[in-house]
């Protein structure tokens, strides 16, 4: 697997793969407070391919907390199984300071009720450090549907005879969840399509292939401004900056709809608390510099590091969200 090296100075290279492995030894030196932690390199797991935003978010907090804590935070890639290969192997290095996870709602909320043998319980297996990023969806229309409002697209999924088409990333997506929960939630007819990723989704959408989608902002917002794409509504609590004018899904269709994309940073269970408490810390200051915080705003994302409380409560809250939802759906993948 790569690792990225996160060094302060350039000069610094890769380090060897050796030194990473949480031998009894290099455990050891952490005390039984977690007061000398880190006394060596830290690695963040990315679950996800290399290049997309857990990728980049993960070498952004790596590059500040390398400048923090004195070590080097290397991000090492275990990509596959929609994040849960990544997630499972942080899960397997309980009380291990040294693994961190830059987790994503997918394998943590929402994989625990697709996956029958999840090989681990994001309940159980993890310390929560503290959430960094949330990413509001867009409810998106082809400019060519002539739908201009969340309104106009209600009355007509009500109106057809034949359930209109609806695209996502792929089934069990955020985006897929996002659009079956408006089909429950608001008693309508919708048939989904599941294409491999959002770009085709969004090529579908614009191209009338299907009536609408639920995609990430980042993703939709060029073809928003180039007129391919009509915003109808974003699925956060409340409007999103780069999208000031279009009205939140709450206010216009359903209320107390609500579904974001989140990552956060976590460590296996059972580390020591003033670790925990020392990454904590760490992390809020380094998600409130003003270099960190443009890069989250770049991908659509809301800068919300709140701490391992709150975090803890969004993850059981999503969990019992996306179960309702999967269920009412009959939505299930192999594995």
């Amino acid at each position: 697997m790569k690792r990225r090296d996160f060094l302060a100075g350039s000069s610094l290279g890769i380090l060897s793969a050796g030194i990473f492995g949480s031998s009894p030894a290099a455990l050891a030196a952490v005390d039984s407070s977690g007061q000398s932690w880190p006394t060596q390199p830290i690695k963040i797991i990315n679950a996800y391919p290399p290049g997309g935003i857990v990728d980049i978010l993960a070498r952004l907090i790596g590059a500040e907390l390398t400048r923090d804590f004195g070590q080097p935070v290397i991000v090492e890639d275990k990509p596959g199984a929609g994040g849960n290969i990544g997630t499972a192997y942080v899960a397997r290095a309980a009380g291990d300071p040294y693994t961190l996870l830059l987790g994503a709602s997918g394998p943590l909320a929402i994989n625990v009720s697709l996956y029958k043998n999840l090989p681990y319980d994001p309940r159980k297996d993890f310390t929560p450090i503290t959430l960094l990023a949330a990413t509001p969806l867009v409810l998106v229309t082809g400019t060519k549907s002539g739908i201009t409002s969340v309104d106009q697209l209600m009355a007509q999924l009500r109106a057809s005879e034949k359930p209109p088409f609806y695209g996502s990333a792929g089934t069990g997506t955020p985006q897929h969840l996002a659009g079956e929960m408006l089909k429950q939630k608001a008693h309508v007819q919708a048939t989904h399509v599941a294409y491999k990723g959002g770009a085709p989704a969004v090529v579908a959408v614009i191209g009338g292939e299907v009536l609408y989608a639920f995609e990430n902002l980042a993703l939709v917002l060029p073809h928003i401004q180039a007129g391919r794409m009509k915003a109808l509504a974003v699925t956060s609590p409340g409007r999103t900056a780069q999208l000031p004018d279009v009205p939140t899904m709450s206010e216009r269709a359903v209320p107390g709809f609500e579904a974001r994309g989140w990552y956060g940073l976590l460590a296996p269970a059972g580390i020591p608390q003033a670790a925990a408490t020392r990454l904590t810390d760490a992390t809020i200051q380094a998600a409130a510099r003003p270099n960190v915080r443009r890069v989250i705003e770049s991908f659509g994302s809301d800068n919300v590091s709140n701490g391992p409380a709150k975090f803890s409560e969004l993850i059981a809250s999503d969990i019992a969200k996306w179960r309702d939802i999967i269920a009412a759906g009959g939505i299930k993948l192999e594995g």
